[in-house]
């Protein structure tokens, strides 16, 4: 089953949400004593129309953008684009059009609004200000529409994830899997942006080890990044042919452990260096002990695939409604599930549907933490 269409009432929300953020627009637009604002970047644009995504082969000078003066709004697109963006993604959400020909290009269209204006802008242009650093704040956390929509996309993420690992037999190669996973991702509706399927041991050698011909003959990790309506989740899970190794129910078994302490700092406030000193305590006088030097715990998710938390070498406080993807990875092991900050206990976006877990209390936050799958040797 793929996601349903919008309803009439959906729709509304849609409406008030981009409203809403139009309100927040003029609120910088007045700060920065300009008119109006050009947005190009995608995730400016998805968040700004909460989820229009562009489609097909497509250069990034032909991508569609917004242009509001904080009381309108209007759709910058190609010609070539016009017809399914009003038809799929922004009909009846109150957006005019300024249009340009494919053979004329954006920048001419560009030109066009901004000639005589004060504007500022999301991408450098000559004696234009930049509007990034006060829209960052407004793009971290998700709003309640938002977040229903995203609550949907991790549950199927994580279905497809669990589904694939469930069915693979050992002896598949990790390039036939991959296609397995994007297959069933596709089929409800969901882009992948990222894949990696881990073949036994590989994991321990290479922290981002994406998929290869490799056969797959006892332990495999299946992992997915999807998106849908601008928005980004990722969810992993391990499925064992026969009993595990001692190594790998070691390294499996902390890295449960660390997501549960991962999740206890998913608070707004909460510092990705304090998560890092969490995990080495953890894995101090264990087997794994340098383990947590060797990838990040994890990243900011939501508008973007993953955002680092630092900016500029410093920390970035988490803040309530963010999304976060937390991967800790011991060894051959990883645990990688998606969160939203919300108060003093995380939402799990991608929990496990069918799947066994271990339920973990760490820092008085209780999660239930995907585990192994055991299945007989095949």
């Amino acid at each position: 089953m793929a996601f349903p269409m919008l309803t009439d009432e959906q729709i509304a929300a849609r409406r008030a949400d981009i409203d809403a953020k139009q309100e927040l627009v003029a609120e910088i637009l007045a700060d920065m004593n300009c008119e109006a604002v050009v947005l190009l970047m995608p995730a400016h644009v998805a968040w700004f129309t909460a989820g229009l995504t562009a489609r097909g082969l497509i250069a990034d000078s032909e991508r569609p953008g917004v242009y509001t003066n904080g009381r309108q709004r209007w759709l910058l697109c190609s010609n070539v684009d016009t017809q399914r963006l009003f038809d799929e993604e922004i009909d009846r959400l109150g957006f005019q059009l300024k249009e340009w020909t494919w053979a004329g290009g954006r920048s001419e269209l560009l030109f066009n609004v901004t000639a005589g204006r004060t504007i500022a802008a999301d991408r450098p242009f000559p004696h234009v200000p930049m509007a990034n650093d006060r829209l960052r704040p407004l793009l971290r956390p998700l709003t309640a529409y938002e977040r229903a929509r995203y609550h949907d996309l991790g549950e199927w993420v994580a279905h497809s994830v669990e589904a694939t690992a469930r069915t693979i037999r050992a002896g598949e190669t990790e390039d036939e899997i991959a296609g397995q996973l994007g297959h069933r991702m596709l089929h409800r509706g969901i882009e992948p942006a990222a894949i990696t399927v881990t073949a036994d041991d590989r994991g321990a050698r290479f922290r981002r080890s994406g998929f290869t011909s490799a056969p797959v003959t006892r332990t495999c990790l299946v992992q997915a990044t999807g998106q849908r309506d601008g928005l980004f989740v990722t969810a992993a899970r391990t499925v064992s042919f026969g009993p595990p190794s001692d190594e790998v129910r070691t390294a499996h078994d902390l890295a449960l452990k660390l997501a549960a302490v991962y999740r206890s700092f998913s608070r707004p406030g909460g510092l990705i260096s304090a998560v890092a000193d969490a995990a080495a305590v953890v894995l101090t006088g264990t087997p794994f002990e340098f383990d947590g030097r060797l990838s990040q715990p994890g990243y900011g998710a939501g508008r973007f695939a993953a955002e680092e938390l630092r900016r500029a070498g410093q920390d970035e406080p988490l803040v309530a409604g963010q999304a976060v993807v937390w991967q800790p990875r011991v060894g051959p092991a990883a645990c990688v599930d998606t969160v939203l900050v919300t108060g003093d206990t995380p939402e799990v976006v991608t929990a496990p549907v069918d799947w066994p877990f271990k339920r973990v209390t760490v820092r008085g936050v209780t999660s239930d933490i995907p585990d192994l799958l055991v299945r007989s040797g095949e």
